[in-house]
């Protein structure tokens, strides 16, 4: 049992998936971008024929918008993938910052001045 349960994990999908050894999101990003692509076109159809006078206008304006603003969002969410990968690639290429040490702080000796001690007279009339 337990070899079985081995070689499910050493095969190459099962360990991407379960090790997050590879993102699997820039996929279903895809995948979700070409659902909603689907259902902007499918509701502009409906507004089309079901919009009255203004409907063609109407589905015209909204698909396009829709399916521009969708793509847009798709890019961005992909853009952060993308940025995570570079990310890797410098940090795996960059040698490690040598240790920096500070240098020895100067010990500052303050002298303080002896303070003069005033020889007050005392005057007799107290």
């Amino acid at each position: 049992m337990l070899d079985k349960v081995e070689g499910f994990v050493n095969e190459p999908l099962p360990r991407k998936f379960l090790f997050f050894d590879e993102m699997i999101t820039p996929s279903l990003v895809q995948v979700a971008y070409w659902l909603g692509l689907v259902c902007v076109v499918w509701m502009g159809l409906d507004k089309l024929f079901h919009g009255g006078f203004f409907g063609i206008f109407e589905a015209v304006i909204f698909v396009l918008f829709a399916s521009i603003a969708l793509r847009v969002i798709a890019e961005v969410v992909m853009l952060f993938f993308k940025l995570n990968e570079t990310m890797e690639i410098v940090a795996k290429n960059t040698a490690p910052a040598p240790e920096v040490v500070a240098p020895a702080a100067k010990t500052v000796r303050k002298t303080r001045k002896k303070a003069s001690k005033k020889v007050t007279k005392k005057t007799g009339g107290e």
